[in-house]
């Protein structure tokens, strides 16, 4: 009979050391999308990054080997991050229009939180057909992520006779880009108002029409 061999559990001090790394690296990414924010990917240097981090420069390229790597992991991260706070939002609907409302508000209290990042967003330019080894390829497939949230809602609401027959990835995009307009109309005008406010009226839109 095989022996069966148990897997080692991590030392507390290997447990204490991959803290500190993550804890670290959250404090990079955090420093850059301030300094990236305020300066554009063009004018901010690695140093600057370091410094708005409290780090040695030398600590800054331990986690990210260049400027570019550092600046697509910040939109990994962010994108990442908004498309789990929709899903987490709209997990608990029962009802498909419910959790439409969720993922409306859920994405503009994502942006009233995350302004910095999201003034940095509308600047950048993401390749619309990635290759395999394109840097950008998992910031992609995070907004096909967040489009499968909508378009799912949206068939589940369509089976119950609660929306219109139509092309499900067209109702879904019509609502995200409602949600975006709003958002970079807003980062343009530099409104201060909670977007979060703009949830009913972007909701009664998508469901009623204009008329």
């Amino acid at each position: 009979m095989a022996t069966q061999t148990k897997a080692k559990t991590p030392s507390p001090a290997l447990l204490r050391k991959e803290r500190d790394r993550l804890v670290r690296r959250s404090d990079i990414l955090a420093a850059a999308e301030r300094v990236f924010a305020a300066n554009g990917f063009h004018e901010t240097r690695m140093e600057q990054i370091a410094q708005e981090a409290g780090y040695a420069a030398g600590t800054i390229y331990l986690y990210f080997a260049d400027k570019e790597t550092l600046y697509v992991a910040l939109f990994i991260h962010k994108i990442e991050e908004m498309v789990t706070h929709v899903e987490t939002e709209t997990a608990p609907a029962t009802d498909p229009l419910d959790g439409l409302r969720r993922a409306v508000r859920a994405q503009f209290e994502f942006h009233d939180r995350n302004r910095a990042f999201f003034d940095l967003f509308v600047r950048q330019r993401l390749h619309t057909s990635p290759g395999k080894d394109d840097p950008w390829a998992e910031v992609v497939s995070h907004y096909r992520r967040h489009f499968k949230v909508i378009t799912d809602l949206v068939e589940r609401a369509q089976k119950q006779k609660l929306l219109r027959k139509a092309p499900s990835h067209l109702l879904a995009s019509a609502l995200i880009g409602f949600i975006i307009q709003i958002a970079r109309g807003a980062q343009r005008e530099g409104e201060s108002k909670p977007l979060v406010g703009h949830t009913d009226f972007v909701c009664d839109l998508f469901l009623n029409g204009a008329t």
